[in-house]
Protein backbone atom coordinates (compact mmCIF):
# COMPACT_ATOMS: atom_id res chain seq x y z
CA UNK A 1 0.00 0.00 0.00
CA UNK A 2 1.19 3.51 -0.85
CA UNK A 3 0.43 6.49 1.38
CA UNK A 4 1.06 10.18 2.01
CA UNK A 5 0.74 11.46 5.56
CA UNK A 6 0.67 15.01 6.90
CA UNK A 7 2.02 15.44 10.43
CA UNK A 8 1.33 18.77 12.18
CA UNK A 9 1.75 20.71 8.93
CA UNK A 10 1.55 24.49 9.19
CA UNK A 11 1.83 27.14 6.49
CA UNK A 12 2.53 30.83 7.06
CA UNK A 13 2.79 33.68 4.59
CA UNK A 14 4.36 37.16 4.84
CA UNK A 15 2.39 39.59 6.94
CA UNK A 16 1.62 37.05 9.63
CA UNK A 17 -1.08 35.20 7.68
CA UNK A 18 -1.44 31.61 8.87
CA UNK A 19 -3.11 29.48 6.20
CA UNK A 20 -2.65 26.09 7.87
CA UNK A 21 -2.41 25.63 11.62
CA UNK A 22 -1.96 21.94 12.29
CA UNK A 23 -2.86 19.60 9.44
CA UNK A 24 -2.90 15.88 10.16
CA UNK A 25 -4.20 13.50 7.51
CA UNK A 26 -3.34 10.32 5.66
CA UNK A 27 -4.03 9.73 1.96
CA UNK A 28 -3.90 6.13 0.71
CA UNK A 29 -4.12 4.36 -2.65
CA UNK A 30 -6.97 2.11 -3.88
CA UNK A 31 -9.48 5.02 -3.96
CA UNK A 32 -9.42 8.73 -4.80
CA UNK A 33 -8.73 11.06 -1.87
CA UNK A 34 -10.89 14.17 -2.38
CA UNK A 35 -10.01 17.47 -0.72
CA UNK A 36 -12.94 19.90 -0.55
CA UNK A 37 -13.38 23.40 0.78
CA UNK A 38 -14.47 26.87 -0.25
CA UNK A 39 -12.31 29.05 -2.47
CA UNK A 40 -9.28 30.44 -0.66
CA UNK A 41 -8.94 27.78 2.06
CA UNK A 42 -5.68 26.47 0.59
CA UNK A 43 -6.54 23.45 -1.54
CA UNK A 44 -3.97 24.37 -4.19
CA UNK A 45 -1.33 25.13 -1.55
CA UNK A 46 -1.95 21.76 0.08
CA UNK A 47 -1.44 19.94 -3.21
CA UNK A 48 1.77 21.89 -3.83
CA UNK A 49 3.08 20.86 -0.41
CA UNK A 50 2.22 17.20 -1.03
CA UNK A 51 3.84 17.30 -4.47
CA UNK A 52 7.07 18.77 -3.10
CA UNK A 53 6.60 22.05 -4.96
CA UNK A 54 6.25 24.14 -1.81
CA UNK A 55 7.85 23.47 1.59
CA UNK A 56 5.57 23.80 4.64
CA UNK A 57 6.46 26.31 7.34
CA UNK A 58 6.14 23.63 10.01
CA UNK A 59 5.51 19.91 10.29
CA UNK A 60 6.36 16.98 8.05
CA UNK A 61 5.10 15.15 5.00
CA UNK A 62 5.73 11.40 4.89
CA UNK A 63 5.51 9.38 1.68
CA UNK A 64 5.53 5.66 2.41
CA UNK A 65 6.91 6.54 5.86
CA UNK A 66 9.79 8.59 4.40
CA UNK A 67 10.02 12.22 5.54
CA UNK A 68 10.21 14.11 2.24
CA UNK A 69 10.25 17.51 3.96
CA UNK A 70 13.77 16.66 5.07
CA UNK A 71 15.02 16.19 1.51
CA UNK A 72 17.77 18.37 0.10
CA UNK A 73 17.39 19.92 -3.37
CA UNK A 74 18.68 16.93 -5.35
CA UNK A 75 16.58 14.49 -3.30
CA UNK A 76 13.49 16.64 -3.83
CA UNK A 77 14.06 16.78 -7.58
CA UNK A 78 14.33 12.99 -7.58
CA UNK A 79 11.12 12.74 -5.53
CA UNK A 80 9.22 14.91 -8.00
CA UNK A 81 9.92 12.38 -10.73
CA UNK A 82 7.47 10.12 -8.92
CA UNK A 83 4.77 12.80 -8.76
CA UNK A 84 2.21 13.59 -11.46
CA UNK A 85 0.37 16.93 -11.50
CA UNK A 86 -2.89 17.76 -13.31
CA UNK A 87 -4.28 21.30 -13.36
CA UNK A 88 -7.72 22.63 -14.27
CA UNK A 89 -6.66 24.23 -17.54
CA UNK A 90 -4.45 21.37 -18.83
CA UNK A 91 -1.44 23.71 -19.45
CA UNK A 92 -0.53 22.05 -22.73
CA UNK A 93 1.95 23.62 -25.16
CA UNK A 94 -0.36 24.60 -28.00
CA UNK A 95 2.19 24.56 -30.81
CA UNK A 96 3.38 21.03 -29.99
CA UNK A 97 1.57 17.84 -30.91
CA UNK A 98 -0.22 15.67 -28.39
CA UNK A 99 2.66 13.21 -28.60
CA UNK A 100 5.27 15.92 -27.91
CA UNK A 101 3.28 17.28 -24.96
CA UNK A 102 3.07 13.88 -23.31
CA UNK A 103 6.72 13.10 -24.06
CA UNK A 104 8.07 16.28 -22.44
CA UNK A 105 8.55 14.90 -18.90
CA UNK A 106 10.49 11.95 -20.30
CA UNK A 107 12.73 14.01 -22.56
CA UNK A 108 13.79 16.06 -19.53
CA UNK A 109 15.04 12.87 -17.85
CA UNK A 110 17.09 11.88 -20.91
CA UNK A 111 15.13 8.70 -21.61
CA UNK A 112 15.88 6.97 -24.91
CA UNK A 113 13.65 7.57 -27.91
CA UNK A 114 12.41 4.00 -28.03
CA UNK A 115 11.40 4.02 -24.37
CA UNK A 116 9.70 7.38 -24.81
CA UNK A 117 7.63 6.07 -27.72
CA UNK A 118 6.57 3.06 -25.67
CA UNK A 119 5.64 5.10 -22.60
CA UNK A 120 3.78 7.82 -24.53
CA UNK A 121 1.86 5.23 -26.55
CA UNK A 122 0.82 3.38 -23.40
CA UNK A 123 -0.28 6.56 -21.62
CA UNK A 124 -2.37 7.76 -24.55
CA UNK A 125 -4.05 4.36 -24.77
CA UNK A 126 -4.99 4.50 -21.09
CA UNK A 127 -6.79 7.83 -21.54
CA UNK A 128 -8.29 6.89 -24.91
CA UNK A 129 -6.34 9.42 -26.98
CA UNK A 130 -4.14 7.22 -29.18
CA UNK A 131 -5.75 8.50 -32.38
CA UNK A 132 -4.89 12.11 -31.48
CA UNK A 133 -1.14 11.57 -31.16
CA UNK A 134 -0.21 13.81 -34.10
CA UNK A 135 -2.82 16.53 -33.52
CA UNK A 136 -2.19 19.93 -31.99
CA UNK A 137 -4.07 20.69 -28.73
CA UNK A 138 -5.97 23.45 -30.55
CA UNK A 139 -7.79 20.71 -32.50
CA UNK A 140 -9.08 19.09 -29.31
CA UNK A 141 -12.10 19.71 -27.10
CA UNK A 142 -11.57 20.78 -23.47
CA UNK A 143 -12.27 17.23 -22.30
CA UNK A 144 -9.78 15.79 -24.76
CA UNK A 145 -7.15 18.29 -23.67
CA UNK A 146 -7.63 17.25 -20.06
CA UNK A 147 -7.19 13.61 -21.07
CA UNK A 148 -3.88 14.53 -22.71
CA UNK A 149 -2.89 16.42 -19.56
CA UNK A 150 -3.59 13.30 -17.53
CA UNK A 151 -1.56 11.19 -19.96
CA UNK A 152 1.35 13.60 -19.49
CA UNK A 153 0.99 13.39 -15.71
CA UNK A 154 1.14 9.58 -15.69
CA UNK A 155 3.68 8.96 -18.47
CA UNK A 156 6.52 8.60 -15.96
CA UNK A 157 4.40 6.19 -13.88
CA UNK A 158 4.07 8.30 -10.73
CA UNK A 159 3.33 6.85 -7.31
CA UNK A 160 1.54 10.08 -6.36
CA UNK A 161 -0.93 11.93 -8.59
CA UNK A 162 -2.35 15.30 -7.52
CA UNK A 163 -5.10 17.06 -9.46
CA UNK A 164 -6.22 20.63 -8.80
CA UNK A 165 -9.86 21.17 -9.84
CA UNK A 166 -9.33 18.87 -12.86
CA UNK A 167 -13.03 18.88 -13.77
CA UNK A 168 -13.84 22.49 -12.97
CA UNK A 169 -14.83 23.37 -16.53
CA UNK A 170 -16.75 20.18 -17.30
CA UNK A 171 -20.37 19.12 -17.11
CA UNK A 172 -21.19 16.30 -14.71
CA UNK A 173 -21.01 13.53 -17.30
CA UNK A 174 -17.55 14.52 -18.50
CA UNK A 175 -16.37 15.15 -14.94
CA UNK A 176 -17.34 11.62 -13.89
CA UNK A 177 -15.60 10.25 -16.97
CA UNK A 178 -12.34 11.98 -16.00
CA UNK A 179 -12.66 10.83 -12.39
CA UNK A 180 -13.06 7.30 -13.70
CA UNK A 181 -9.53 7.58 -15.11
CA UNK A 182 -8.21 8.65 -11.72
CA UNK A 183 -9.90 5.63 -10.18
CA UNK A 184 -7.89 3.39 -12.48
CA UNK A 185 -4.61 4.83 -11.23
CA UNK A 186 -5.67 4.61 -7.58
CA UNK A 187 -6.42 0.93 -8.07
CA UNK A 188 -2.88 0.47 -9.42
CA UNK A 189 -1.18 1.54 -6.18
CA UNK A 190 -0.97 5.25 -6.99
CA UNK A 191 -2.00 7.72 -4.29
CA UNK A 192 -4.48 10.06 -5.99
CA UNK A 193 -5.41 13.36 -4.33
CA UNK A 194 -8.02 15.51 -6.08
CA UNK A 195 -9.01 19.02 -4.96
CA UNK A 196 -12.54 20.08 -5.88
CA UNK A 197 -15.16 22.64 -4.89
CA UNK A 198 -17.99 20.60 -6.41
CA UNK A 199 -19.91 18.72 -3.68
CA UNK A 200 -21.77 16.67 -6.29
CA UNK A 201 -18.57 14.90 -7.29
CA UNK A 202 -17.90 13.65 -3.77
CA UNK A 203 -21.45 12.76 -2.71
CA UNK A 204 -20.69 9.03 -2.93
CA UNK A 205 -16.90 9.14 -2.51
CA UNK A 206 -15.19 6.80 -0.10
CA UNK A 207 -12.59 9.32 1.11
CA UNK A 208 -13.33 13.03 1.52
CA UNK A 209 -11.23 15.54 3.47
CA UNK A 210 -12.44 19.07 4.21
CA UNK A 211 -10.14 22.06 4.60
CA UNK A 212 -11.62 24.74 6.84
CA UNK A 213 -10.20 27.39 9.17
CA UNK A 214 -6.64 26.16 8.74
CA UNK A 215 -7.39 22.53 9.64
CA UNK A 216 -8.36 19.36 7.79
CA UNK A 217 -10.96 16.77 8.73
CA UNK A 218 -11.90 13.42 7.23
CA UNK A 219 -15.59 13.70 6.42
CA UNK A 220 -15.80 9.99 5.59
CA UNK A 221 -14.49 9.14 9.07
CA UNK A 222 -16.93 11.60 10.61
CA UNK A 223 -19.81 10.03 8.68
CA UNK A 224 -18.74 6.53 9.79
CA UNK A 225 -18.77 7.67 13.44
CA UNK A 226 -22.29 9.10 13.05
CA UNK A 227 -23.57 5.87 11.49
CA UNK A 228 -21.99 3.82 14.30
CA UNK A 229 -23.70 6.01 16.90
CA UNK A 230 -27.04 5.36 15.28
Amino acid sequence: MSSVALKSVGMDFPGGFELFKNLNARFDDKAINFVVGRSGVGKTTLLQIIAGLLPPSRGKVFVNDINVTGFNRSEMLRYRKYVGVVTQNSSLVLDRSVYENVAMPLRITGMSGQDIRHRVGASLRVVGMSDASNLLPTRLSSGERQRVSIARAIVHRPKLLVADEPTGNFDRELALEVLGLFDLFAERDTVVVVATHDPNLVSHAERVFELENGTIESLSRKQSSMESAE
